[in-house]
């Protein structure tokens, strides 16, 4: 699908890019508050079990808030530009993400680079490229692509590479990347401290439980969750990754390079929509609470173009199975001793009819 259908498309879609402060505070709010009252029951109860399943819960509503983060760094989230930036400067902080780093990472290269090699999260290796790496390497590579090794890729490869610390190579002189590490530097000192003097001062809590269960285990929780979503984004026996700018022309849209995996209601409410994702790419400036019925309306405009699957444990394990590299001539994903596990993908498998707008 071209730049010209991907221009129409956001056409269409434009109604659905309408702002709303009073979703967005309440989605904000409602968010930090069930965050706030995770972390007090795991100082509060004194079972084990039931500190561990809070500290899941939390993790669960940092990557949540990070939705918020994310739509308010697109300033998509509320009408005011200096209001999103406020939102998204203190929510990043629960991940621990450099908000001008974020920005030039995503919104400046993965959006408009989609799905190219070496510059998004999940950039496959080649044939050649893996057998080159150390047994050490090839050894993380394997980790990596299973489900408990989606919360080591993003720790490693993309949140401390990418998204956090003010690499010079990355950062340049870039002064705001290097006040946000701040900002996540004393964010981190005070929240750490206050869950050690939390632990100190309740018979319920010692310190190390409560940096294990409010800090660690959230934070764990978190980065699995975020390689686990972005991992279904972009990356199916049907999706294809390109070498270079041009051949991502070539070869289509962000429609073409995007998955719609579509999820039960219920957890696209707690998600906040975030796997509605085609329409997301196709406008980043649709809110999250307007994405469910922007997705809606795209599935009508381009239907079968759209790349589209139900979530199922046995689906996802099957594309993790078979996506480990990705053979970048002709088009088609590798297991790891080099076989290919599926059809070539071209632009011309899909030829999408662009229907009028509703």
């Amino acid at each position: 699908m071209s730049y010209q259908d991907t221009k129409h498309l956001r056409a269409c879609l434009r109604p659905y890019t309408r702002r709303d402060n009073v979703k967005a505070m309440v989605i904000f709010m409602g968010d930090m508050l069930l965050y706030a009252a995770a972390v007090a029951g795991i100082l509060y109860f004194e079972s084990t079990v039931v500190k561990l399943v809070l500290g899941i819960v939390a993790g669960m509503l940092v990557s949540s808030i990070f939705v918020i983060a994310h739509d308010a760094a697109h300033d998509s989230f509320t009408t005011s530009k200096t209001l999103n930036k406020v939102i998204a400067r203190v929510t990043y902080l629960l991940s621990l993400h450099n908000y001008s780093l974020w920005l030039t990472a995503h919104n400046r290269v993965h959006h408009q680079v989609t799905n190219i090699r070496d510059m998004n999260s999940w950039s496959p290796l080649d044939r050649d490229e893996y057998q080159g790496l150390s047994a050490s390497r090839k050894l993380l590579q394997r980790i990596y692509r299973t489900p408990p090794g989606m919360c080591l890729y993003y720790m490693i490869e993309r949140w401390w590479k990418y998204k956090c610390y003010p690499f010079k190579s990355i950062a340049g002189k870039y002064n705001a990347v290097y006040l946000d590490f701040m900002s996540i530097v004393t964010y981190l000192a005070a929240y750490a401290g206050l869950l050690v003097y939390a632990g100190l001062g309740m018979a319920t809590v010692g310190p190390v439980q409560a940096l294990v269960f409010g800090l660690f285990v959230p934070f764990l929780v978190w980065n699995f969750m975020m390689g686990f979503t972005v991992y279904q984004h972009h990356t199916h026996e049907d999706i294809a990754w390109t070498r270079d700018r041009e051949e991502s022309r070539e070869m289509g849209g962000q429609v073409d390079y995007t998955m719609h995996v579509r999820y039960p209601r219920w957890y696209n409410l707690i998600s906040h929509n975030i796997m509605e994702h085609t329409a997301h790419h196709v406008d980043p400036r649709i809110p999250c609470y307007n994405l469910g019925n922007a997705q809606k309306q795209l599935a009508g405009l381009i239907g079968p173009a759209m790349h589209a699957v139900d979530f199922s444990l046995r689906e996802f394990l099957r594309t993790m199975a078979n996506c480990k590299l990705y053979d970048y001539e002709n088009h088609c994903w590798l297991d790891f001793s080099g076989r290919r596990t599926s059809r070539p993908v071209m632009a011309s498998d899909r030829e999408p009819v662009l229907r009028a707008a509703a």
